[in-house]
C-alpha cells in the first residue's frame, strides 16, 4: 500500500471479518467503565477458494496476496466506518503496544476507537503470499494506519507515536467521515465515565449495606426497605446514563459514506 509519511488528517463489524477480543483498561475504573473501555478488534480470516469434495463444497485459505483494492473491500465488508489497521510484529505480538501507552491513561484511545473498524493483522502479513500483504508492502511498512473504508486517504503511524499525535490523527479522520462532532462526544463520554465510577461505587456500597441489614435485622426491616429503594434508584440512574452514552455515541456517518455500495456490489 502506498501511504504518505507522517500523520495528517456507526456501523458494526464488517461481515468479512471475525470479531475478536479486546485489550482492556488497567483496573482503576469501575465495572461499567471497564466494560466499554476496550479495543474491539476484528481478526480477518480470508477463505474464498472452493474445493469440491464428495461431501460438498469446502472453502480453503487463499494461496496468494489479494490486490490492494480487493483486500480493503474484503476487510470492510459492509462496514463504512473509517478503518484502524494494526499489524503485529515479533516484539509486540499478542499486545496492543503499538497503539496504547504503557505509562499513561488510554481511556480516550478506547473511546475514539468505537467509531473505527479496528483490524488487527498477524506478523505473517509481511509475507508476500499473505492475503492482505498489499496493505503493508512498502520497504518500511508502518506499524498501523488509519484510512477510509476503501483504503484511500491513509494516515500512517509508526507505533511509537505520542498520544497527542494519535488522537489528533483519529480526530481528523472522525471529523472527515461523521456528521456529529466527535471531539464534543469524546468530552461528554469522558464525563460519563467518571459518573459511571461514582454510580458503581454507590451501588456496591448500598448492596453491601443491604446484605448486612438483611442479616442483622431481617427482611422486614424498615431500614432494609429504604436501602432497597436507594439501590433501585442508583441502578436506574446507571441505566439512564448508559442510554445517554448511546445517544452521544451515535455520530452518524456522512451520507456519502453511509450510502456507499457494499464491496462487490
Amino acid at each position: 500500500m502506498s501511504t504518505p509519511g507522517g500523520a495528517t488528517g456507526g456501523g458494526g463489524p464488517g461481515g468479512a471479518v471475525t470479531p475478536g477480543g479486546g485489550s482492556t483498561l488497567p483496573v482503576h475504573h469501575g465495572k461499567t467503565a471497564r466494560q466499554i473501555l476496550k479495543l474491539n478488534w476484528n481478526y480477518p480470516v480470508f477463505k474464498v477458494k472452493l474445493d469440491r469434495t464428495t461431501e460438498g463444497t469446502v472453502a480453503t485459505a487463499a494461496e496468494s496476496a489479494l490486490p490492494e483494492n480487493e483486500a480493503f473491500q474484503y476487510l470492510s465488508g459492509d462496514d463504512r466506518r473509517p478503518m484502524l489497521v494494526l499489524r503485529e510484529c515479533k516484539t509486540c505480538n499478542g499486545t496492543d503496544n503499538a497503539l496504547l501507552s504503557s505509562a499513561e491513561d488510554n481511556a480516550r484511545t478506547f473511546v475514539m476507537s468505537r467509531w473505527f473498524n479496528c483490524i488487527k493483522l498477524p506478523t505473517q502479513v509481511l509475507e508476500a503470499n499473505y492475503p492482505f500483504h498489499a496493505l503493508f508492502d512498502e520497504e518500511h511498512p508502518p506499524h498501523l494506519f488509519l484510512c477510509k473504508w476503501d483504503g484511500s486517504e491513509p494516515v500512517t503511524l509508526k507505533g511509537d507515536q505520542s498520544r497527542t499525535e494519535l488522537w489528533d490523527s483519529m480526530q481528523q479522520m472522525l471529523s472527515r467521515y461523521y456528521l456529529a462532532d466527535a471531539k464534543d462526544a469524546v468530552a461528554e463520554i469522558e464525563k460519563i465515565l467518571a459518573q459511571y465510577d461514582v454510580l458503581d461505587a454507590r451501588i456496591e456500597r448500598i448492596r453491601e449495606q443491604t446484605e448486612k441489614v438483611a442479616e442483622d435485622e431481617g427482611l422486614k426491616s424498615k431500614k432494609l426497605k429504604s436501602l432497597q429503594k436507594d439501590l433501585a434508584k442508583a441502578r436506574a440512574d446507571l441505566e439512564k446514563l448508559k442510554r445517554r452514552e448511546a445517544i452521544i455515541s451515535d455520530l452518524g456517518l456522512k451520507q456519502e459514506e453511509a450510502q456507499a455500495s457494499p464491496a462487490g456490489a
